[in-house]
């Protein structure tokens, strides 16, 4: 989802008054583009029966919500919730608000489609960093960075050969499903072994979230994930069964690693 507009309200410490800060960026957000729908996401029911919510929220909102049917926002869009399990996808363009969000709850709105904004309202400060990470989000309250600022906070892997080889990856594989095909897991798996027989390095963890921020799932990016831990904690270097196409993409990707 490279064109979702993200925002993040930060230091929420638990208090329902920041869901409803979320409700007013999400109506906002539907009036400037025009989005006639807001998805209400929370973890499960009784985050939404049983919290702080009710109170916040007012009765009428609350119950409907509750019923399972929506409410008109002031810009005209109807918001009405859902759970974690009940999501399932999204049909319509929409603007979701991330209720209660941890890093679980971001990994599925990653894999949705038709979102036109994303508004989370993570469990804690620290609950969704990695997401933070991965999109760079607008922090409500701060102006958004710009140039070089912005391009470093953009930086997910480190090794620039290591990323070269991410993108030589990404635009040979499948994207269309959370899982690898045969072919696109033996493709990670060379391409992870060629990077570690020239000694190249990159934390695991840097690779799903560049995989995410480059078009990937997120059950398939933490499979590359997982790929790359292993081949990256080999002690020696391991043998390519073709050494003369290994050295052909390897000189591949240095050379665009260097434009």
């Amino acid at each position: 989802m490279p064109n979702v507009q993200r925002i993040l309200l930060p230091d929420t410490n638990q208090s329902p008054d920041h869901v409803l800060t979320g409700v007013s960026v999400a109506d906002r957000l539907c009036k400037a583009s025009g989005t006639l729908e807001v998805i209400f996401l929370v973890p499960a029911k009784a985050s939404l029966t049983s919290g702080a919510l009710h109170k916040a929220l007012g009765e009428n909102v609350h119950n409907a919500l509750t019923k399972g049917k929506p409410v008109t926002l002031p810009s005209g869009a109807q918001m009405r919730c859902e759970t974690m399990k009940t999501l399932q996808g999204v049909s319509k363009p929409s603007v979701l608000i991330a209720v209660f969000a941890g890093q679980d709850m971001m990994d599925k709105v990653d894999s949705l489609k038709n979102l036109v904004a994303v508004v989370a309202v993570p469990w804690t400060p620290d609950a969704i960093e990695d997401w933070t990470r991965t999109w760079s989000p607008n922090v409500l309250g701060k102006p958004a960075e710009s140039g070089a600022s912005a391009k470093n906070t953009a930086t997910l892997i480190i090794d620039p050969v290591v990323e070269q080889a991410m993108k030589s990856l990404t635009s040979a594989a499948n994207l269309a499903t959370g899982v690898l095909h045969s072919s696109d897991e033996e493709l990670a798996k060379l391409t992870f072994r060629i990077l570690r027989s020239r000694n190249h390095q990159e934390p695991a963890g840097n690779i799903k979230l560049w995989a995410i921020k480059n078009g990937w799932l997120p059950e398939a990016a933490e499979r590359l994930e997982a790929l790359a831990e292993k081949a990256f904690a080999l002690r020696t270097k391991p043998r390519l069964d073709n050494p003369v196409h290994a050295e052909q993409s390897y000189r591949r990707w240095t050379e665009a690693a260097k434009l």
